[in-house]
């Protein structure tokens, strides 16, 4: 007995597979990418970070090393001889008596750096991105208060002008910082020192 076949029956015809609709390709398309500006955009992120922190751990060390080698010339001499706090640029010129050379610390704000000079040495750059430096001159007697203690300022009493050889005590503050990202973001460093010149006798 011969089984009749469906009129719809054709074994040379492919079977259907399955596909993605329209729908369903736009929206995988939407996921890929939103995903990718997921990962892009933490990746940026990552990046800046990153950048962020090794500019101010590299500011940090270039300020550390300016404070000691400044610390070093303060706490070495003598006398201030002269100084120029307004002007640009701004220099404090120190000498020691009790050897052959002095140094001068040079603040130019135009090419923002800091700069040592000392006779008979090759001028050593001590900050670069330097957007401030300031100093303050103080005598060596005590200004006493409920909370803070500092310094009467350099004063002449004669002349009632700052006297630079009257000073015994220098406070310096500079700021530092760099670009990221083409603007100054929060990778400045501040750096605040207040030296004596121990070896300065009256």
């Amino acid at each position: 007995m011969r089984t009749r076949r469906p009129a719809s029956f054709h074994p040379d015809r492919p079977t259907a597979t399955a596909a993605f609709s329209l729908v369903e390709m736009l929206v995988s398309i939407g996921i890929g990418v939103v995903v990718i500006g997921v990962v892009v955009a933490l990746s940026i992120v990552t990046a800046w970070h990153f950048n962020a922190t090794s500019n101010y751990a590299q500011m940090d060390d270039q300020s550390r090393n300016a404070l000691d080698k400044i610390s070093k010339e303060v706490r070495n001499s003598t006398s201030l001889v002269a100084y120029n706090s307004t002007a640009n640029p701004m220099y404090l010129q120190l000498t020691n008596a009790n050897g052959p050379d002095g140094a001068t610390i040079t603040y130019d704000a135009t090419a923002g750096k800091l700069y040592l000079a000392k006779p008979g040495l090759a001028t050593v750059t001590l900050l670069t991105q330097c957007d401030s430096f300031s100093f303050t001159l103080f005598n060596r007697y005590p200004l006493l208060s409920s909370n803070t203690f500092s310094f009467y300022s350099s004063t002449n009493f004669t002349t009632g002008l700052i006297d630079p050889t009257f000073t015994k005590v220098i406070n310096m503050t500079w700021k530092c910082s760099r670009t990221l990202l083409g603007s100054k973001l929060n990778t400045e460093i501040v750096q605040t020192a207040q030296v004596v010149l121990r070896n300065k006798v009256k």
